[in-house]
This record gives C-alpha cells, structure tokens and sequence, in this order.
C-alpha cells in the first residue's frame, strides 16, 4: 500500500489476504502493528490463546514476539501490515504451525478490540461529530494508532465525513497520506485532477503542497489520515472548495494516465 520512501518517510505498510485455514508460520521480527480489514482470523504469541482478530481490530506486535496470524478455518482474512522499525536485531524465528496445532488450540476474541456491534465503518467511528469552520459540515474524529505508541508507529487518524462533507484547502506541512476505507471520496493536490477515493485507495500528498479531500455527495465517507513528517509542523487552513466545482463532480473512477475507466 505504502513503500518507505525519502518523502513521506512512512514505514512499509501492505495487505495480506487469507484463504480460508492459510495462515503464516511461527516467526518473529521487528515490531509490527496487524490491523484487521475484512474476514475472521487469528493472531497467537507463542504460550496464549490465539486471538480471534475481526474487522477493525489493530494488534500491536512487540519486536522478537514469537507468533503467527491468519485465516480461520472457515473464513478468508485480509489485513493491512504496518512493519516498524524499532531497533531489533534479534535472530528470525520460523517454522511451521502444526495442523495439529492449529485444530486443536485455545481461542478467545481479541482481548483488545473496541469496535462495537453497532459500529457501521472498518474503524470505530468516534461517539458524536464535531463541526468546524474549516469543514462544510459534521465530521467524525476518533484513532485508529495512537501517537506516542510503545512501537514508534505513525498516528493514524480515523475521520467519518457525512455525505457532502469536505475540508478546504489545506497545507500540511510535513505531507499527508490518506487510506480510504469506506464509502466514496475525493482528494485534490492544487493543479491535479480531483482523484475518487474508493475503500483501499490511497492518496499522498507532499509536503508543503496545498489540498483538500473530504466525501461524495451521496454516500458517508471514511478514510485514514497520517500526518507524515510530523516534525515539520502542522497544517495551514486555506480557502473552501469551490461549490460549483464540487458539485460537477462524479463516484465514476477513471484512470487519467489511459483517459478512460479503471
């Protein structure tokens, strides 16, 4: 989804979808966060239960744990990888999960899940929205990462724009990137065309270049947001979008490389 690169200066994050019953060896490796995207599965450190990890479950992997993750026997999973770089220069550790094993183990739901049973979206949707000036209507704000984590991963923050919602122009000055998760969206770097943001799209923005991004005007909205580069300062508030412009936009994903659809 995401390559390390001298820009964003993100760690590698990327998705892995299991078949039903595939699943990784026993392993061990630098700290890395899983976070749930679709499906049932497991996640076991080596002397636990193995966790039943569902969608909007994010595990926190310290480095050198010994574990295993994937499908259940009767479901595919697919998650998204975030691999961070923590210092650890322990040996690897692999081998296989036993079938034996793996019919026969203890389970028990993921001990640290807080999406709820009533929760609509990948990510919990924060309690009530919030409304500011620099957006044209309520917005959702919750977290997906938490800044400060034990592993040094980004903070990664989760937003819910009702259908219609859009920020205005705006300049981070570190760069932005946004995963969609939900719904149908748009992003626009100043001078680009406007890009539809369809769940498992991502947009980057450089580092001090101005945008905007927010949802279409029929559907609810979600995406990731990671600040990149956070040292370098915090955002700069432009004008609104243009109504009219806004308006005239379409849900149809075209490639404008090939000047036709996806």
């Amino acid at each position: 989804m995401i390559a390390p690169d001298d820009v964003y200066h993100l760690p590698l994050m990327n998705t892995v979808t299991f078949e039903p019953g595939a699943r990784s060896y026993w392993h061990s490796h630098d700290g890395m966060l899983v976070l749930g995207v679709g499906g049932i599965g497991y996640y076991q450190e080596g002397g636990k239960p193995a966790q039943i990890i569902r969608k909007g479950d994010v595990v926190e992997i310290a480095p050198g744990s010994k574990h295993w993750h994937g499908a259940t026997p009767d479901n595919w999973f697919s998650q998204m990888a975030i691999m961070v770089d923590s210092g650890y220069s322990g040996a690897p550790h692999s081998e296989p999960v036993a079938d034996e094993h793996y019919a026969g183990m203890e389970t028990e739901e993921y001990v640290g899940r807080v999406v709820t049973a009533d929760n609509e979206f990948m990510f919990q949707r924060a309690d009530e929205p919030v409304t500011m000036p620099t957006f044209t209507g309520p917005v959702y704000l919750s977290s997906v990462v938490a800044g400060g984590n034990a592993l040094g991963a980004p903070d990664m923050h989760y937003v819910v724009f009702e259908p219609g919602v859009i920020n205005n122009w705006h300049i981070h000055a570190g760069g932005q990137a946004l995963i969609a998760t939900d719904g149908i969206g748009y992003h626009q770097i100043e001078g680009q065309p406007v890009e539809v943001l369809y769940p498992g799209d991502v947009a980057l923005c450089p580092p001090g270049v101005k945008h905007w991004h927010g949802g279409s005007a029929d559907t609810r909205f979600a995406h990731i947001a990671i600040n990149t580069n956070p040292e370098a300062g915090g955002v700069e508030w432009l004008e609104p979008v243009s109504q009219e412009e806004y308006a005239l936009l379409t849900t149809e994903k075209t490639d404008e490389r090939e000047g036709g659809k996806e």
